[in-house]
């Protein structure tokens, strides 16, 4: 199991070089830009070099003397260290104010600028957040260029004068102290859960209970897992299919008639090949007795399954005023909603969000093929993107689109957002909302946001941006993200799922953050997060969080997730589930 150096360590590597090839003090002082590269040794790690000590690093616009008039272009040229590079998020640069380093990506390679003062470091990192926004969204990062694309947040996103606020934790109601007692993610112990055979159907999710059950989503096959006090997890060695409605296949037998793989592979004997329901977003209902299943080759369509019996029991049209209505994505209507006995989900496709009820207007459990009943939503003429959604306990929706935008609805109205926070440009994949909807946790390729929904209004009164627009009265968003060494060892892999510690009752806290990134799972500590200072600043001019956990597998991760915070004996503790393609693993 990989674990990466801690955080003071990195944060240190360049002044440790630094220091050691210091002479006097006044040395350093007079002296110009050094420029340090990051050698990855024949062992797999890497040391810092000191490739020039005397850098003149310029950001220059490759269009200047061109005939394109207006147009801009910047690149970042280091001529000492043969750097030539474009600027842009793929530079995953970092500025660390108090060590006056910037620290960033090119050629396949880590650098590091130190300067020797802090007007010096201070005047580059503005220059390279004005080629960045410019690059980005093709004006000049000024007030009126900043009001134009980032509205309400032109004082918080690649703002100039906010330094301040910058380095605010993010709320102190906790203290750094509480923070740091709870469990680091280093004493959670790991064992592998389930092995898979490589030519078996490769694990694609994992679908978590509540209750007494998981399951764990191979092709058209689920394997079911016992959730175990403590944090763990067992292996029923029960798997089963999900056979069409009746007349469309032979019907699987029950979950209790199938206590064995062998069964289980003699019952496929007897299907009909190609039948089973093969699903790409599953949601657990009716208190966990049933599923919501949308299938790739049919985005009009819902599938609802009854696990017992192990068989689509209605398969439903999604539709509006007759006409089908796509559907990409689907979540609970509130956090704890799969533990209960409710019918109505929420929905989602490009410019659409919308809230189902699989009951007909008469309150009667459909089940046969129908049109579900469309409860309400709004429907965009274009430009959203949306990509993903999720709930809090009180049934707040957070949205994530493809330009990065975050939107946060109310329980009661979908027709308008009520807080819209803008992106920085790169897709939400993934989002989550913590259970008293103060927080949310938007993932993008290169990094996590995590943004604080509770703000002071304008007549000095607590508010919330799901009910009321918070515009730039917020904390300023943090990013979480990779050390740029650790980018290397991931071999730029992308962050996927992320998630909170899942919680669905109050009077409970979120204690972690973990993620997917290729080959490794990443787990923050949640609550030093949000308490701590930081003085390290990211894309966007963002604040940025670099303390975490790197755990790597043979395999890339496929899905990280959460054990019901129900199971653990001490609230402070943590146990989650990380799949590969072939094998599952449990941290507590």
């Amino acid at each position: 199991m990989g674990q990466n150096q801690s955080t003071v360590d990195a944060l240190d590597a360049v002044n440790q070089v630094d220091t050691a090839l210091k002479t006097t003090p006044q040395k350093e002082a007079d002296g110009g830009v050094k420029l340090y590269k990051y050698v990855i040794t024949s062992s797999g790690d890497g040391n810092w070099e000191l490739a020039s000590s005397n850098a003149r690093p310029r950001i220059y616009d490759s269009k200047e003397d061109s005939n394109i008039r207006g147009k801009k272009d910047f690149f970042l040229e280091i001529e000492q260290g043969d750097v030539d590079v474009h600027v842009d998020a793929n530079l995953n640069h970092i500025l660390d104010v108090r060590q006056r380093r910037v620290t960033f990506a090119a050629n396949d390679t880590i650098y590091a600028l130190k300067f020797p003062n802090d007007d010096t470091c201070r005047t580059f990192g503005v220059d390279l957040n004005d080629a960045l926004f410019y690059n980005q969204y093709g004006v000049d990062n000024d007030e009126d260029g900043r009001s134009k694309i980032m509205e309400d947040y032109a004082n918080t996103v690649f703002a100039k004068d906010n330094t301040d606020r910058l380095f605010e934790p993010m709320e102190t109601d906790d203290g750094e102290e509480n923070a740091e007692r709870y469990f680091t993610p280093e004493k959670l112990s790991e064992k592998q859960a389930k092995e898979t055979a490589k030519d078996e159907d490769a694990i694609h999710s994992i679908i978590m209970g509540a209750g007494e059950n998981n399951y764990l989503l191979r092709g058209c096959k689920f394997d079911v897992l016992r959730n175990v006090d403590g944090g763990g997890i067992e292996d029923k060695n029960i798997s089963f299919t999900l056979t069409p409605p009746p007349g469309a296949a032979c019907a699987t037998p029950p979950v209790s008639m199938r206590r064995t793989r062998a069964a289980a592979s003699a019952v496929q004997a007897v299907q009909t090949p190609g039948m089973d329901v093969t699903p790409s977003r599953v949601l657990l209902t009716h208190s966990e007795r049933r599923m919501n299943l949308l299938t790739p080759d049919n985005p009009n369509v819902l599938h609802h399954a009854d696990i017992e019996v192990g068989k689509v029991v209605s398969t439903f049209a999604f539709q509006k005023d007759r006409v089908d209505v796509p559907i990409v994505e689907i979540a609970t209507d509130y956090k704890a909603a799969q533990t209960e006995e409710h019918s109505q989900f929420l929905g989602l496709d490009q410019n659409r969000i919308c809230r189902w009820d699989l009951r007909d207007k008469r309150g009667v459990v459909q089940e046969s093929t129908a049109v579900l009943d469309y409860v309400a939503g709004k429907d965009y003429s274009r430009g959203t993107n949306f990509t993903c959604m999720a709930t809090s306990g009180d049934g707040f929706v957070a949205v994530g689109s493809r330009d990065g935008r975050v939107r946060l609805y109310n329980s009661r109205v979908l027709t308008q957002a009520k807080t819209s926070i803008p992106g920085l440009g790169k897709p939400i994949t993934a989002i989550d909302v913590t259970y008293d909807g103060k927080w949310v946790l938007a993932t993008t390729d290169t990094y996590l946001m995590l943004i604080k929904a509770t703000y002071v209004n304008d007549k000095g009164k607590d508010a919330n941006a799901f009910e009321s627009r918070m515009g730039g009265r917020g904390a300023v968003p943090r990013l979480l993200r990779l050390k740029p060494e650790d980018s290397i060892k991931t071999g730029g892999a992308k962050f996927a799922k992320g998630r909170f510690t899942w919680i669905t009752e109050g009077g409970h806290s979120e204690r972690w953050v973990a993620a997917g990134c290729g080959r490794y799972s990443v787990m923050w500590n949640f609550s030093k997060i949000r308490t701590a200072s930081t003085e390290s600043i990211g894309y966007g001019g963002l604040p940025t969080c670099m303390d975490y956990s790197l755990r790597s597998k043979d395999e890339e991760v496929v899905d990280v997730h959460f054990v019901h915070q129900k199971y653990m004996r001490d609230e402070e503790q943590a146990a989650m589930l990380v799949a590969t393609p072939h094998s599952l693993f449990n941290l507590a």
